[in-house]
């Protein structure tokens, strides 16, 4: 697809039909049925929404599936990653990673920004992959600025050159509805910044450093970042010296 105004109107049908998840339940966020719409457009398996990704106070808004979660946390963790330099060079950055991917993006010109290389080896644990999973991201640009990116994974097919202008279009259309107030004081970002904020308490750390400290810890047990949040905003688990890190709670 590459006419402008018939994918922004296949979106908007995709988010209207779009209802509660698999199994009963509440009907999923305004973000995550705009993301899992535009992953599906693509071709793609998942896609995630993180906000200031190029910056300290990134935060993922929304990710449709476990994998496009880790990967999210993955970079956050790095620093780094599709996301980040997606929203730094104001341009689409991916890989293809899995037997038989090239080592370097084939899309990618010469001086194009490519995915960090610790990213790509820790990218390929989650994946696990038995067959080459391409992982995009693009800006999602306000007045050409950009101020969150789009991320997705899937067939190496979600890559192609179709796909790749087809996805800047879809991520700009995230802008007006994701990014603003609405964003800004999400309880993803609000439950973050309390968590840091004990962490600044117990540990003394900047507030830079206990975000990292957090993600670190997260990663190392092989849980989800928000996991490990509500257990140290719930004062289940603590940073404090001499308190034995371990395990969450059952």
């Amino acid at each position: 697809m590459t006419d402008r105004l018939l994918l922004l109107r296949a979106l908007a049908e995709a988010v209207t039909l779009s209802g509660p998840r698999p199994g009963g339940g509440d009907r999923p966020s305004a973000a995550e049925r705009l993301c899992r719409a535009a992953a599906d457009l693509l071709g793609a398996a998942g896609a995630a929404l993180t906000c200031a990704p190029a910056e300290p106070g990134r935060y993922t808004a929304c990710a449709t599936d476990e994998v496009a979660a880790r990967l999210a946390e993955l970079e956050d963790l790095v620093g780094d990653g599709p996301a980040a330099r997606a929203a730094r060079h104001g341009r689409t950055v991916g890989t293809v990673l899995g037997p038989g991917a090239p080592a370097r993006s084939a899309d990618l010109a010469p001086d194009a920004a490519e995915v960090p290389p610790v990213f790509v080896v820790l990218a390929a644990d989650v994946l696990a992959a038995e067959a080459p999973v391409a992982i995009r991201s693009w800006p999602v640009r306000v007045a050409g600025r950009p101020v969150a990116a789009l991320t997705v994974h899937g067939p190496a097919g979600c890559a192609t050159t179709e796909a790749r202008a087809d996805g800047q279009v879809l991520a700009d259309a995230l802008a007006p509805v994701l990014v603003g107030p609405a964003v800004a004081a999400a309880p993803a970002r609000e439950r973050r910044d309390r968590a840091v904020g004990m962490l600044v308490a117990q540990t003394g750390l900047a507030p830079d450093d206990a975000a990292a400290l957090l993600q670190a810890r997260a990663w190392a047990e092989d849980v989800a970042v928000a996991d490990l949040e509500g257990a140290v905003l719930g004062r289940t688990t603590s940073f404090a010296d001499g308190d034995a890190p371990g395990p969450l709670p059952a």
